[in-house]
């Protein structure tokens, strides 16, 4: 990246380069608050993101910006790689990358290049901080860990997967620190700006939709005037390079005095309408949303197909085509709630922030902070061909029960892969090697089934135990459990009125899909008779029915019944197990 240069002394370079309509539009108005609502594969990273930090960077050299994700683990693992990813695309027929690293910018570096300019302020965190060529460089920042910020000046912030982010944290802890810099840096159009991407939110899965209020705030008719006169400036600084190039080669001394005057011509033009046009973006929220189909002449007709085979319909509507869908009603979880029953806190980040963007990262339990590697473990199991695992730990002193990881996998990956996972996460760092696995209780199922469901639980039993777990089955041959006592009891955890059952929490970060299926797990009135349905099961590819069947909360609520069935209210346990307008999962 060349130091800051004014667009009259600059060499200009243009090179060929594939933009969707999005993208174009972008990256054309540029404004001082670019929010980005687009679906799934529709080229948000490296057609919006990127360039946009670039252009940030170079704008305001010397400067800080902050690279904004709900988790550090998730820019750590997932967000920075994919940017650097776009960095390296090649560039003047694969003779370069877009962005040198070395060159151009530097990541978790102490100590810089020789021929870096220095930040304008000293670098808090090197090992989690990306610095380009002029100075300029980007601290990443967690929306769980909004005091990092705390004390420190910022310019601009780009924040990837905004429905994943809390926004009240964001407007009260990150955008306050948006401030303060020198009067040049003041006139960048980009200066106290934001870029936010994301798909679109999912209201009834708990996704916080708060960045849709800043579509209220796009003026339509500044956008539009930014759009006439940047399309003009773009012609105008075409027109420059293309009369650079000919006066370089010409020698006829009246051609190249025509050519003198088309430049100075050129250069008046953009004197005349860059700073104005600054003064525009400067002022300007531009607000984009999209779906799937601004990208299909690169995805094709067979990826929409697949998405349309593949998702349920209301995934298919969000995900691919970007319409907003509002909560659900009728949940069995009837009074689960995001806010109360799901927790932030997850990680350790005092042994996660001395990990650097050059450090291999992979996270264990070891990381997550209500981990207690003394205690037993406590495992809900839905076997299947989709197989659901949730494991929680009890905390008799706070009387907490927390589900801290959710595992999963489906055919052909059966019980060896999914105990596999659990050792990689747990195993090597838990001293208690105890297991309590719940599963099914299916006396009332056929027989084929009932001995399906056995013979799963304890197969994956038997891989547990190959790894050194003490696995204790705890309900093979117990009493068969109804939707109308899963649901009661389901009333009773979550409603918080029973100081007999402890707090049950789950950590939305390290369960995600868990989260999801609870809220999109719909109950149904069959004639008086209260079931939990199923139908997602059979209608969602197996692939996709992590977060959007009742899989992973049929397991949890396994667990929690073997738990707390038996605190139930004695009217809720007496009646026979054979009525026949009962059902069982």
């Amino acid at each position: 990246m060349d130091d800051q240069k004014t667009y009259l002394d600059a060499e200009q370079t243009f090179e060929e380069f594939y933009m969707n309509a999005m993208q174009l539009r972008a990256n054309m108005i540029d404004p001082n608050v670019l929010i980005c609502e687009i679906s799934r594969a529709g080229g948000k990273t490296e057609g919006v993101m990127t360039p946009r930090i670039i252009r940030v960077a170079d704008s305001m050299p010397g400067e800080l910006g902050f690279l904004v994700h709900k988790t550090y683990t998730a820019l750590m693992t997932n967000v920075w790689p994919n940017i650097q990813a776009a960095f390296s695309r090649p560039i003047q027929g694969g003779r370069r990358t877009m962005l040198e690293y070395g060159y151009d910018y530097v990541v978790g570096e102490t100590k810089l290049p020789s021929h870096f300019k220095r930040p304008r302020y000293p670098i808090a965190y090197p090992k989690h901080s990306i610095v380009f060529r002029n100075g300029f460089h980007l601290q990443l920042v967690s929306s769980d860990q909004p005091e990092s910020v705390a004390g420190r000046s910022g310019v601009h912030a780009f924040i990837e997967e905004m429905k994943h982010n809390k926004g009240e944290k964001l407007k009260t802890r990150l955008f306050p620190s948006l401030r303060g810099s020198s009067e040049l840096i003041r006139q960048s159009p980009y200066y106290q700006g934001i870029t936010g991407v994301s798909d679109t939110a999912r209201v009834d899965l708990g996704e916080d939709n708060w960045f849709e209020e800043y579509e209220k705030n796009m003026n339509p008719e500044l956008i539009n005037e930014i759009a006439n006169v940047s399309l003009h400036i773009n012609a105008a600084l075409y027109n420059k390079y293309k009369i650079d190039q000919l006066f370089r080669h010409e020698k006829n001394p009246i051609a190249m005095e025509s050519l003198r005057l088309e430049q100075e011509k050129a250069i008046r033009q953009l004197a005349l309408w860059m700073p104005r046009l600054n003064d525009m973006k400067r002022n300007a929220t531009y607000y984009i949303r999209a779906s799937s189909f601004v990208n299909k002449d690169i995805l094709g007709p067979k990826f929409f197909k697949t998405q349309l085979d593949t998702l349920d319909i209301d995934e298919f509507l969000t995900a691919i085509c970007a319409i907003r869908k509002k909560e659900v009603i009728n949940r069995f979880f009837a009074y689960y709630r995001p806010k109360v029953h799901q927790f932030k806190d997850s990680y350790k980040y005092e042994i996660i922030m001395s990990l650097g963007l050059k450090d291999f990262f992979t996270l264990t339990a070891k990381y997550l902070n209500h981990y207690n590697p003394k205690e037993d473990l406590i495992i809900g199991y839905d076997p299947g061909h989709f197989s659901s695992v949730v494991v929680a730990q009890e905390n008799q002193d706070k009387n907490e029960c927390r589900t801290i990881k959710e595992f999963f996998c489906y055919y052909p990956q059966e019980q060896p892969e999914l105990a596999r996972k659990i050792y990689d996460f747990f195993g090597r760092d838990c001293k208690n090697k105890h297991i309590r696995l719940f599963h099914d209780r299916a006396a009332n199922k056929t027989r084929e089934e009932y001995e399906q469901i056995t013979t799963d639980a304890r197969l994956f039993k038997k891989e547990l135990e190959s790894y050194g777990f003490i696995v204790e089955l705890q309900n093979e041959g117990q009493a068969t459990i109804y939707h109308w006592q899963q649901f009661k009891l389901l009333q009773i955890i979550f409603s918080n009125r029973s100081n007999a059952i402890p707090n049950c929490l789950v950590d939305e970060n390290e369960c995600p899909n868990l989260c999801s299926s609870i809220m999109l797990s719909p109950r149904k009135d069959n004639n008086g008779k209260i079931e939990l349905d199923k139908s997602s099961e059979k209608k969602v590819a197996l692939k996709h029915q992590a977060g959007l069947t009742t899989q992973l909360p049929s397991a949890y609520i396994y667990m929690l019944f073997g738990l707390y069935g038996d605190r139930l209210p004695s009217e809720c346990s007496n009646i026979p197990d054979d009525l026949p307008d009962n059902l069982s999962i």
